[in-house]
This record gives structure tokens, C-alpha cells and sequence, in this order.
């Protein structure tokens, strides 16, 4: 799979035409097969990580043109007018910005919470009921989903979260996506090193100060929003605690014995798994379990 791998992002950096083209046939096949788009947003991100936000961007301008061109003559099913795309893509290039200046993990992670906590709020600010809102949206989008009700979702509670799963969704997809393309930009030029900057990914302890406060102001201002802004920071914390994990595991040489447990809750009990890996990095933000220096060494 790793030789697979670099092949394929060595295939990406041969040239801007490559890029292109790559990315071109992925952002198409992202209009109807969902998760092409973290393909195509990695293949950006990786340009923009070893040749520079500016070339990250350039290259997603011209992927927008065939990936507009194809969706306007073959309209994808309903509830998707609006790609996956388009939404993880200038998180991935943000990031990627990020990650490239300084090497750390911790800030592109933060960007890319803010930003989906931002949305949230806004949805419930702008329509002044975030679940009717998607509601609405549920009611279109199921038209293209054999068996799906909207009932279905009001049934089992998930509809008055849809505003922080959305976002915890797009969150999680956009970092996982930026974690590929620096998988592959360290199978191409610093082997080895992935595993080591992703054991050091760690939020600012004011991070968690922050969402505190406006866990508060949700609380007496808008209290639907609460459960809203504490799933976007479950995602966030929860990928601090798998780099806890993974990086006490490594100090301690345990093995694959070590970290495999927290990756079964994920798959078989999502639900408790995150919740339990989003604690133990909250509580990381402040214990500091890996003793990691307040100033971390750069990754190129």
C-alpha cells in the first residue's frame, strides 16, 4: 500500500499538467462518489505543502472549471448540488498553509475547528433555527435516497444535531484529508518523519479556554447550539487524544498493542470512542501526558 501510495503522489508532483489531471478526474468522480473529494483535496493539499499556498490555490481554480463544467451537464442526485468539494477544499488549502509555516499540526487543526464552529453559529444565527434549516434540506436531499425519511431522522434524534454533525463530519474529513497529503508528501520526501509530527499534534491550551467560554455564551445565549459546538470539539480533541495515544505508545515502545484499542472503539462503538479520546485530549491540553516542549522542532 505504501508503494502504491507514494507512486500515486509521485504521479501528482511529476507536474502542474499531472496535477491537473489528477485532481480533475477526482474532483469529477467527488460529484457522484463521495469520498473522491478527500482524494482531490489531498492531491491540492499536497501541492500546496511542497510548492506553496499560492500553487495549492491556482491548481484548485482550475480544477473548478471541468468540476463545474460536469456537474451543470450531469446534475449529481439530489442534496448534493453543493460538492463535498467545495466544502473540505479551502479547509484542506487553509491547513496546508498553516502546516507548511511552522510544522505543526496543532495550528491546522485549530483552523479547521474554528472554521466549523464558525459555520454552525452562522447557520443557527442566519436562519434563526438551525433545525429547521436542515430539516428543509433533509426533505430535498432524501429524494435521492432509496428507503430514507425524513421521520427516520426526528425518530432517533439525529435531526437537532445535524447542525454540529455536519460540521463535525467536514471537520474530520478535512483533517484526515490534510494527514494524506502529508503522508504522501513524507513518503515522497522525508520518510519516516509522518508519524513522528502527528505524535506531537497538541491544541494551545487557550483553545480550550476559548471553547469553554463560548460553550457559556451558547448556554445563556443560544442553547441549541451548545451540543452543536461540543460535537465540532469532540472532533478536535479527539484527534489530540489519538495523538496521545500514539505518542505515549512510541515513548514507551508498547507497539501496535498500544494504539490499536482506541481505533476498534472507533469502528465498533463511535460514538464512546470519540467521546473518550476528545477527554483524554482536553485533559492532555493541560496534564501534558508526552511532556512536549512548549516550542516544538520543525518537520520540513
Amino acid at each position: 500500500m505504501r508503494e502504491v501510495m507514494r507512486d500515486f503522489a509521485g504521479l501528482i508532483m511529476r507536474g502542474t499538467g499531472f496535477a491537473f489531471l489528477v485532481a480533475s478526474l477526482l474532483g469529477i468522480l467527488s460529484l457522484y462518489f463521495l469520498p473522491a473529494a478527500s482524494f482531490c483535496a489531498a492531491a491540492m493539499g499536497l501541492v500546496s505543502l511542497r510548492l506553496g499556498a499560492g500553487r495549492g490555490v491556482l491548481l484548485a481554480l482550475a480544477v473548478a472549471v471541468p468540476v463545474t463544467a460536469c456537474g451543470y451537464l450531469f446534475p449529481p442526485r439530489p442534496g448534493l448540488e453543493l460538492p463535498l468539494l467545495v466544502l473540505i477544499g479551502p479547509l484542506v488549502l487553509g491547513a496546508a498553509a498553516l502546516l507548511r509555516r511552522d510544522g505543526r499540526q496543532g495550528p491546522a487543526l485549530l483552523f479547521i475547528g474554528a472554521v466549523c464552529m464558525a459555520g454552525a453559529i452562522a447557520i443557527e444565527l442566519i436562519s434563526g433555527n438551525a433545525t429547521a434549516f436542515w430539516k428543509s434540506w433533509l426533505q430535498h436531499a432524501v429524494k435521492g435516497v432509496k428507503g430514507a425519511t425524513v421521520e427516520g431522522f426526528e425518530e432517533n434524534g439525529t435531526l437537532v444535531l445535524m447542525n454540529g454533525l455536519i460540521p463535525l463530519l467536514v471537520g474530520a474529513s478535512a483533517f484526515l484529508t490534510l494527514l494524506l497529503a502529508r503522508w504522501w508528501q513524507s513518503l515522497l520526501y522525508n520518510p519516516d518523519q509522518f508519524g513522528a509530527e502527528f505524535q506531537r499534534l497538541r491544541l494551545p491550551r487557550a483553545a480550550l479556554a476559548v471553547a469553554v467560554a463560548l460553550l457559556v455564551l451558547a448556554y445563556f445565549g443560544r442553547p441549541a447550539l451548545v451540543m452543536h459546538l461540543l460535537l465540532v470539539g469532540i472532533m478536535m480533541y479527539a484527534f489530540q487524544g489519538l495523538a496521545v495515544v500514539h505518542g505515549v505508545v512510541a515513548q514507551r515502545g508498547i507497539g501496535w498493542t498500544g494504539w490499536l484499542p482506541p481505533y476498534l472503539a472507533l469502528v465498533f462503538v463511535p460514538q464512546f470512542g470519540a467521546v473518550g479520546l476528545a477527554v483524554l485530549g482536553a485533559v492532555d491540553a493541560l496534564a501534558n501526558f508526552r511532556r512536549l516542549p512548549a516550542a516544538e522542532r520543525k518537520v520540513a
